[in-house]
């Protein structure tokens, strides 16, 4: 023990100093904005032991030194050291040897020396420096503490920090034990349970679980999530990840990568800005874009700019500038050259702005639409567009509503009109039908047929095409024209022909100028392989006929007919097997003597100029009158459809 006399000389001499006893939380006392305040304010530092104490020889009058099982007090605080310099003038200390810091809280600190300069409120410990308190350590070379800021920095080699079940090591660190910020930099190295991080350099917060690494950095996490970035925000506790730069995300459930990304393997959610590329490989879907919203769990996907959504495990297909796909109720949503492929359906979709359900089987389309159905072989174009498994509408656009059908033979049928629509009957049964329905301005065309009308009706059923409002037909060289026509198709051509009112058939010869004629108020033809073999005209009869060789095309000689009841027969060369008739008044005349009147029937028309002439035609305006028109537009037409689906 010291004596009473060594004590008194001790209490005399004590110097006032401030100091700091860990690098996590230890609360000082203020900082003061004068030296005057900060002398009257600072606690008291106790010397409880030392074997030996005095004055220090170097002439240093304010310096005392003790030695030998130091042992000082302040604040509820304990240091323990082999020796130490005491300074009460300016407040200072240095301690060496096994120093030994111990705080209320089970705070302890380690270090071979530890110097305090209390004016300016700084703890430097030196050499094999070890913090602890619960669940935390530092383990380092060199700390410093500065108690007004609550500031500490360690350096002088590896540092590794502990904490919460995380492990630090880096070759500097700076740590703020207030707002518990911190800053790592050189190699740095974090391991936790949940992730394993190198990195030149990192920020981060010990309780919001936030780090932000700088720098080449790899994010390896327990999930087998790697990340690669140079510029990456992680949240421990919540998984948040918000990459900066070019980075990339890759594990065995999907990989990420674009220049910005923010990501979530919790909830599933992912978005990306920047050449972005998404692969879910449990869902099977790859998503490229430039922006893009996506979450794995509910299977959202939202993408602007050249966006590519490719559901693999659906057999479905998008591009566009912007896309809206949800993969569990199938519904899609496109705007700017939007396209949307549906292999399951064997359905394709193009357009300005599309909305899609598979599930529903619904599309719309609106601004330079096209939809094609593989399996149902038919196709629609329009400015809008509507379809569903039973019913169809298209309208307008640029040339005009376009619908092609291709079910019945390898050449399509190319119909337009103002209006056009489809109608299902018995939808998903042996017996399912179709009609499709073109109003005004309706022009159509394949190989072996083309058709000009006002309405137009095909029927699948019984493969009909019916024709009101001054309706043309054409087969070849001929040309058909009535009140109303219906034909019947076989599966590539013309099977036969039905005409009601004012019925009219001209077929134009080989010299271009001559035309064989037959009118009457109705008429039926039938054809062999798109070839007309046999024609019945009925009521008020007009016939002429050019007469030619067997074997050549000369014309020979004119007949013209009059009769109440016709029925013609017709070659594979096209020209007159044979004729029957009813009673009868005619006229034959050699090529020379035709009488000119006699050269066309009343109200001959020749619509060569109104006819499509191939699938690009079939968008003009033509008139389907001329002077001598007698037609009837006056035809009753079937019933308008209702469209199911149709909102």
């Amino acid at each position: 023990m010291i004596s009473y006399r060594l004590y008194k000389e001790l209490t005399r001499h004590i110097i006032i100093i401030k100091m700091v006893l860990c690098l996590f939380g230890i609360c000082l006392s203020e900082p003061l904005c004068a030296q005057v305040k900060r002398k009257a304010s600072i606690a008291k530092i106790f010397l409880d032991h030392a074997d030996i104490l005095r004055h220090s020889p170097n002439d240093q009058t304010n310096v005392q030194v003790a030695k030998g099982n130091v042992i000082m007090r302040y604040k509820g605080s304990t240091l323990r050291c082999d020796s130490a310099y005491l300074n009460n003038v300016e407040n200072s200390f240095s301690a060496f040897g096994h120093v030994y810091i111990t705080h209320q809280g089970g705070i302890t600190l380690n270090s071979e020396r530890a110097f305090y300069e209390g004016f300016n409120q700084m703890l430097r410990a030196r050499g094999k420096v070890m913090l602890r308190e619960p669940r935390r350590s530092l383990r380092c070379d060199s700390l410093d503490y500065n108690m007004a800021s609550k500031e500490a920095n360690f350096f002088g080699g590896r540092g590794t920090l502990v904490y919460n079940g995380n492990t630090i090591i880096a070759d500097q660190g700076d740590y703020n034990t207030e707002t518990k910020d911190a800053n790592f930099y050189g190699n740095v190295i974090m391991r936790s349970y949940k992730y394993h991080i190198t990195t030149p350099t990192a920020h981060g917060n010990t309780e919001t679980g936030e780090l932000h690494v700088v720098g080449p950095s790899v994010i390896r996490t327990r999930k087998g999530e790697i990340i690669h970035t140079s510029d990456g925000t992680y949240n421990s506790i919540s998984d948040d990840m918000t990459l900066n730069g070019r980075s990339t995300i890759k594990s065995p459930q999907r990989d990420v990568e674009g220049d910005y990304i923010t990501y979530n393997s919790n909830t599933g959610d992912a978005t990306g800005h920047g050449k972005v590329k998404i692969v879910d490989k449990v869902n099977k879907r790859i998503i490229t874009g430039e922006d893009v919203i996506y979450n794995s769990k509910t299977g959202y996907s939202e993408g602007n700019g050249n966006v590519k959504i490719i559901d693999n495990r659906e057999q479905r297909t998008m591009f566009g500038d912007k896309i809206i796909y949800n993969s569990k109720t199938g519904y899609s949503e496109g705007h700017g050259n939007v396209k949307i492929v549906d292999k399951k359906k064997q359905r394709t979709m193009t357009g300005n702005n599309l909305f899609y359900n598979s599930k529903t089987n619904e599309g719309e389309g609106k601004g330079n639409v096209f939809f094609i159905d593989h399996k149902e072989k038919h196709a629609f174009k329009g400015d809008y567009i509507h379809y569903t498994d039973s019913a169809a509408i298209g309208f307008g656009g640029n040339p005009g509503a376009e619908i092609m059908d291709f079910s019945q033979s390898k050449d399509t049928l190319y119909i337009h009109a103002d209006t056009i629509s489809m109608k299902g009957f018995h939808m998903n049964t042996p017996q399912m039908y179709r009609k499709i329905y073109g109003v005004n301005n309706v022009r159509a065309y394949r190989a072996d047929i083309q058709v000009v009308c006002g309405f137009l009706v095909t029927n699948t059923k019984d493969s009909t095409i019916t024709m009101y409002d001054y309706p043309i037909i054409w087969n070849g060289n001929r040309q058909l024209v009535g009140d109303s026509i219906r034909t019947y198709m076989n599966d590539s051509t013309v099977r036969e022909a039905y005409v009601f009112g004012n019925a009219f058939s001209i077929e134009q010869l080989h010299d271009k100028t001559h035309y064989n004629q037959l009118s009457s108020k109705m008429m039926h033809a039938f054809f062999t392989n798109g070839n007309i073999r046999r024609v019945d005209a009925i009521g008020n009869v007009l016939s002429i006929y050019y007469y030619t060789e067997k074997n050549d095309t000369t014309l020979m000689g004119h007949n013209y007919t009059e009769t109440d009841t016709l029925r013609m027969f017709i070659n594979d060369k096209q020209q007159m097997e044979k004729i029957w008739l009813s009673k009868s008044v005619g006229t034959l005349s050699p090529m020379t003597q035709i009488p000119p009147e006699r050269l066309k029937l009343p109200h001959f028309e020749w619509f060569e100029e109104v006819r499509p002439k191939d699938k690009n035609d079939i968008f003009r305006k033509a008139a389907r009158m001329s002077a001598t028109t007698i037609r009837n537009a006056q035809v009753a037409p079937p019933p308008m459809q209702h469209i199911e689906g149709r909102k």
